[in-house]
Order: C-alpha cells, then sequence, then structure tokens
C-alpha cells in the first residue's frame, strides 16, 4: 500500500491544542510521519503511532459509547433505558426510541452540555427515567447515510470514551 498524498491540513481553533506533528483533518487524518490514514484507523498504518486526540469543537461533549444493558421503559411501547459506558467512572443512563441498540453496540453519545440542532442537551426526566444524554442518529452529527432516529453505530475500532467520527464509517469497520 502505497503512501496517499497529502491533504490541506486544519488549523486547530485558539483554545485548542493539536499534538505535535499531528494534523486531523476532515475525517482522514496525518500522522507526524506524513502518511495519510483513514478516518477511523486508531493508529497509522505506516509507523503504528497513535491516533492524536484532537477534536472537532462542534464535536465537543460527544463520545463514544459502549452499551452494557438494554431495558425496555414501563408503560412505554418504544422508549428504552440503557446503560452507556463512555470511558468515565460511572456509566450513564439514556432513554432513547432508537430501535437498533443492544448489549455490545458503540455508539455516539451526546453528554450533558453538547449542543444538538442548535440546543444544548440537558440532564431530564424521559418517560418517567432520568437520562443523562442522548444517543446520536446520523443527521444530528451531519453524516450522509443512517436513518433518522436509528442510533448511529460504530465499528470496534472506536475507542469507548474517544471523539466520535466527523463522518459515517464504511459498512466494513474501515
Amino acid at each position: 500500500m502505497g503512501k496517499k498524498p497529502k491533504a490541506a491540513a486544519k488549523a486547530p481553533q485558539e483554545d485548542e491544542e493539536a499534538p505535535e506533528g499531528a494534523v486531523v483533518l476532515g475525517g482522514a487524518w496525518t500522522c507526524e510521519c506524513e502518511y495519510e490514514n483513514e478516518p477511523d484507523a486508531m493508529e497509522c498504518a505506516a509507523c503504528e503511532a497513535a491516533r492524536p486526540k484532537f477534536v472537532d469543537p462542534k464535536f465537543e461533549n460527544f463520545v463514544v459509547g459502549l452499551i452494557q444493558t438494554v431495558a425496555a421503559v414501563p408503560g412505554k411501547d418504544k422508549l428504552k433505558v440503557v446503560e452507556v459506558d463512555v470511558g468515565e467512572e460511572k456509566a450513564l443512563q439514556i432513554v432513547t426510541n432508537a430501535g437498533n441498540v443492544k448489549e455490545g453496540s458503540r455508539v455516539v453519545v451526546a453528554k450533558v452540555g453538547a449542543i444538538v440542532n442548535d440546543e444544548p442537551i440537558k440532564k431530564g426526566n424521559v418517560g418517567g427515567q432520568m437520562s443523562e444524554g442522548m444517543l446520536c442518529d446520523g443527521p444530528m452529527l451531519g453524516w450522509t447515510g443512517g436513518g433518522a432516529g436509528a442510533a448511529a453505530l460504530l465499528p470496534d475500532s472506536f475507542e469507548v470514551g474517544g471523539p466520535p467520527p466527523d463522518q459515517r464509517p464504511r459498512g466494513d469497520g474501515k
């Protein structure tokens, strides 16, 4: 596999720091060795350096989560309460109507404080259950493809608690 051409680098905002020698692009990212990697690659294909932790500001308070439990909300046909590991000490409890979630699914979570459709996510009561965030669908994330109302599912290559991709991952996990 040959070296891909180098794309224009995205400059970090003033209050953000990109890791020295590594730049994250619109989806793909370029390592300090100058190899351009696939958007969901967690390490450089050329030199095996870890992917930098620079996050697009539009994804502030958005993380990759791992569904630990799924239970129906009593008296509510479509609502489910899920426990989601987001890489913190305590899992988040989130109420959702996404029908495609199951234990072991990796999803994109908007934590309290995230801005979704110009509205901040708040901790609140949904269907009689406390909800500490929101599972995101593709359109909420600005992705093409993926249905509205269906949780955006990610391949296992995405680190729990890490930043979500800025575009929908391919179905083959790449």
